[in-house]
Formats: C-alpha cells, sequence, structure tokens
C-alpha cells in the first residue's frame, strides 16, 4: 500500500481534493495579473510635444516618415515653434498625450517616451528577473521546509507590496517594488502548482495540470475587464493586489503536502491528513485502514532508498540526451519569447488596446481547452509541431502585411488577426511544453530535467521587452517577425525529438538512449508517478 492507494479511497478524486484543487487554481490570478500587467501600464498613447497655448501644432511640430507614412514627430518641436526655424529642439516643455480620462499609465505620469521610452520595458525586464529569481530560491525553500509556509507566506506579502505600488511616486521606487513583487509571485506560482500536483494521484496530474492553465487564459480576460473599467493604473494595482486577503481561510483549508510530510518521516500529520479528507468525503474510516496508514506510509520511505545522486550534468551525459536537452531548452525560451513577446505587444495593434488584450485572454482559453481534447489523440509531438510551426508562419504574416492597401484601405486589422491566432498557438505551446518535457526524460533525471528547461522560460521573460524595443528603433513589425522566425525553427527542432504518445517512458539514462517502447502513456503515469510543472513559471 502506497499513498496513491490511499489517494484513491478517498475518491476518484474525492470531493476534498476537487475543492482544494479549486481554491489553489484561484491563486493564479494574483500571478497571471502581476506578470501581464504592464501590458496596459507600459503602453505609450499617442503623444506629441506640449506646445504654449495659441500656438498650432502643424506650424511648431515637424513630420517625420515613419513606415512610409507622414506623422508628427513625437520628440521635437521647431526652435521657437515657428517653421520658419530650420532647428529643432527636443520638448521643452514636456509631452502632450492624447489620452481620454481618467486613462493613465506610468508612461503618462513619468514621460517614459522619446529618450526615456527604453525604461518601460527594462521595468518589465527587471520585474522578470526577480520572476527568475523567486523560481530558483523558493523551489529549495519548499523542498526544506514545508510547501503550505511558502505557498502563504508569497499569497499573502505580495498585498502589502501591491498597495505600496500604487501609491510610489517614482520610477526608481516602482522598478524596486515590481522586483521584489515578481520575487514573491514566482514562489506563490511554483509553491502552488507543486502543492497541486502532489495532491493528486499520477492518473490525474496531465488533466489537473493542463485545465489549470485555463485559470491562466480567464486571468488574463479578468485584468483586460478591470483595467477597461478602472483605466488608472493607481486604482488597477489596488484592485489586483488586495483580493488576496479574502483567501485568509486558507491558512486553515489548504493542506501541508503529505508527500513532502512523508518524506520528513511526520507520519502522524499524514494520518491527520487522510481523517481529515475522510470525513469531508463521507468516507468510513474503516474503509481507509486507518491502522495501516503508517505501516504503508513506512513501508513506502523504507522502499525509497537511492543509490544514486543525479545532477543536472547527467543531463548533458549521452549524446541523445544532450541534444534533446539543448532543443528543448530552445523551445522553452522560443514558446516564452513568443507568448509574453504577443500579448505585451498586442495592446499596440490596430483596434481597441482593452478589447484586443481582452480577445487575446479568449483565444488562450481556446488552445488550452483544444491542448486537453486532443492531447491523448494526436500525440505530444504532432500537436507541438503543429503549434510552433502555425504559431510562426501567423507572426510573420501579421509582421509583413501592409497597413494599408494600394488604394490606401486600412487593412492593420489582417495583422492583428493574424496575431491573435499566432498568440493562441503560443498558448498552446505553453500548454504542451511540461507535459512533453517530462515524457521525454528519464525518471532518475524528470524533475532535473524539466526544473533545468523552466529556467529558459524564465530567461525569454527576461529579453522579450528588449525585442519589443527593437520595433520603436527599427520598424514596428520586426519584434512580431522575430516571433515568428523563432516559433518556425521551434517547430522544425521539434521533429528531431521523439514521440513519446503510447511508449514506454524512460526510467533510467540507459532507457533514454533506446527510447520507444509501445506502452499507454497514461500507464506510465500511474506506475511512474509522472507529474507537470506550469510552463509559465
Amino acid at each position: 500500500m502506497d499513498l496513491d492507494v490511499l489517494y484513491e479511497k478517498l475518491g476518484n478524486p474525492g470531493r476534498y481534493h476537487v475543492l482544494v484543487y479549486i481554491l489553489q487554481c484561484l491563486t493564479y490570478f494574483p500571478v497571471v495579473v502581476n506578470h501581464v500587467v504592464m501590458a496596459i501600464f507600459g503602453v505609450p498613447p499617442p503623444h506629441h510635444c506640449k506646445i504654449p497655448n495659441g500656438v498650432l501644432v502643424n506650424e511648431s511640430i515637424p513630420l517625420v516618415d515613419i513606415s512610409g507614412e507622414l506623422t508628427l514627430d513625437k520628440c521635437n518641436v521647431y526652435d521657437n515653434y515657428t517653421m520658419s526655424s530650420n532647428s529643432t529642439v527636443y520638448c521643452p516643455m514636456g509631452w502632450e498625450y492624447d489620452v481620454t480620462p481618467p486613462d493613465k499609465n506610468i508612461v503618462t505620469e513619468w514621460d517614459l517616451v522619446c529618450d526615456n521610452k527604453s525604461l518601460s520595458g527594462l521595468a518589465t525586464t527587471i520585474y522578470f528577473c526577480g520572476v527568475m529569481l523567486g523560481g530558483l530560491i523558493f523551489g529549495t525553500l519548499s523542498d526544506l521546509f514545508g510547501r503550505k509556509p511558502f505557498f502563504l507566506l508569497t499569497l499573502f506579502v505580495p498585498v502589502g507590496i501591491g498597495v505600496g505600488l500604487a501609491f510610489v511616486q517614482n520610477y526608481i521606487t516602482f522598478v524596486v517594488l515590481r522586483f521584489v513583487l515578481g520575487f514573491f509571485m514566482q514562489g506563490l506560482q511554483t509553491t502552488n502548482f507543486v502543492l497541486v500536483m502532489e495532491l493528486f494521484r499520477p492518473v490525474h496530474r496531465t488533466t489537473v495540470g493542463l485545465v489549470i492553465e485555463l485559470f491562466w487564459g480567464s486571468g488574463v480576460m479578468l485584468l483586460a475587464l478591470i483595467a477597461y473599467l478602472i483605466q488608472d493604473w493607481r486604482y488597477i494595482q489596488l484592485a489586483i493586489s488586495l483580493p488576496p486577503v479574502l483567501a485568509i481561510g486558507y491558512i486553515w483549508i489548504i493542506p501541508e503536502s503529505p508527500r513532502w510530510l512523508q518524506a520528513q518521516q511526520k507520519y502522524k500529520q499524514v494520518q491527520d491528513f487522510f481523517i481529515k479528507a475522510a470525513k469531508f468525503n463521507n468516507v468510513s474510516p474503516d474503509q481507509l485502514a486507518l491502522e495501516d496508514i503508517n505501516v504503508a506510509i513506512k513501508r513506502e520511505d523504507d522502499k525509497d532508498t537511492v543509490t544514486k545522486k543525479y545532477t543536472i550534468i547527467d543531463m548533458f551525459r549521452t549524446a541523445k540526451l544532450r541534444k534533446r536537452t539543448f532543443i528543448l531548452f530552445y523551445l522553452w525560451f522560443a514558446v516564452a519569447v513568443g507568448y509574453y513577446g504577443l500579448l505585451y505587444s498586442i495592446t499596440n495593434f490596430a483596434g481597441n488596446k482593452y478589447l484586443n488584450f481582452f480577445i487575446g485572454g479568449a483565444v488562450e482559453m481556446v488552445a488550452y481547452i483544444l491542448t486537453v481534447f486532443i492531447v491523448n489523440r494526436l500525440g505530444r509531438k504532432k500537436v507541438l509541431c503543429a503549434y510552433f510551426v502555425l504559431g510562426g508562419v501567423m507572426c510573420i504574416c501579421a509582421g509583413v502585411v501592409p497597413a494599408k492597401t494600394g488604394d490606401g484601405v486600412d487593412i492593420r486589422w489582417i495583422s492583428t488577426v493574424l496575431a491573435m491566432i499566432g498568440r493562441m498557438n503560443m498558448a498552446g505551446c505553453f500548454a504542451m511544453m511540461p507535459l512533453y518535457t517530462s515524457e521525454i526524460y528519464p525518471t532518475v533525471i524528470r524533475n532535473i530535467g524539466v526544473g533545468a528547461c523552466a529556467f529558459w522560460t524564465r530567461l525569454g521573460g527576461v529579453l522579450f521587452p528588449q525585442i519589443l524595443l527593437l520595433g520603436q528603433y527599427t520598424f514596428k513589425s520586426l519584434p512580431v517577425i522575430i516571433f515568428g522566425v523563432l516559433a518556425l525553427a521551434g517547430g522544425i527542432l521539434t521533429l528531431i525529438l521523439p514521440e513519446t504518445f503510447n511508449k514506454k517512458l524512460p526510467e533510467t539514462i540507459q532507457d533514454a538512449e533506446s527510447f520507444g517502447h509501445l506502452v499507454n502513456t497514461t500507464e506510465e503515469h500511474i506506475r511512474q508517478g509522472l507529474t507537470t510543472q506550469d510552463t509559465h513559471l
């Protein structure tokens, strides 16, 4: 008897597990809104130099050619505000923004335009540096001291940080607090996801890991609605920071991971967990054979002898594993750059920025739901390759479609639609990557492999704002084309990787070198205790 047998006696899964799962999924909302809110806070609205009263704009601001279209210079005015002058000067009175009150973000408040236009993207990069650090620190801390303490810490501490952000008066304080917030948000995501996976039997973990992504997509849609209704960035910040206060009951409701308790030989607490869950599920203690729980857990603990310690070096020990590891590193990096890049740039496409943001979240939901239904029908490799290739093609097309036809008809909406389709496919890649990666690596280095790959996702989060910035220094559609090329290359590289669906999953390094025996992977999940990790880490 082991923990999974006891889990099964509680239900398939039981009501207690479903309730805890839903409550933990709700904590995805503060994570996603804080991860993507700079797509709202950092969007530069149309602007030009502020001019004195009584001075005409067309006579004081020079025209510049941008992609074949003459527009007002955003950063310079004629000297003395007159066209007769042959020289221009850098906006002496600041800027005037084409926004309708109460629409206000950090760009308009701190003039993050022209010479300071890189600061908005820098704030996002700094936030994801905090995310990267949080992923490294809290994963280790939760292994040492438990999942629940750091789950609660990272759920409630960001409330204070977020409220503080709503009242900051300068850019430096803003980015420092955002860095700290990213650190805690990644801690929340990491500890929460591990806790969810450890509360379920292996047969349920694939579905659980995919369904939780629906809360990510709905979080994007929720942020779009909040931003549309409020529009002032300070009040938006308060609106996304305060809700976790309502989760105070989590202190008593959310359990510690029984698997972690078992690993720490805290058998009495494991027994308490099963008694509590049994009562909630109306399961008789006799059905659980409570007197056998300690014996069962100790037996599981006794068989958990490890003859060899594996490290990240083992990912590169053999030729096939080494090749697959480098490909997977690239794929995780490419999907992060493409997903976040499209998410953050979608507000710059033609159309209402709030509606675009909302539709972007909706198409993500389509991708997540579609993935749940097709992943065990068409296989992992084919689906992932299709997502990458289609996403890449859509992005490249979105970047090369002209703004107007030869007759002067505005067709920018076509680029918006293509970018939305591209984002849907990148979201599908995000949903697929942890499952596919965990099946490629052998059991002995599975967690190490997925964890190492997740680092490249965070690196992609750090770098994508700088790729977006290229569009402001070169031409507007360059970043989207780059996202497309990266995704297309990812689709091609996916063809080199093995199909894992209906194959015997590797257990040892040697198995990974001869990967390919026909066995249902769902059965393998049950036998090996396969888990997945969250790609949005």
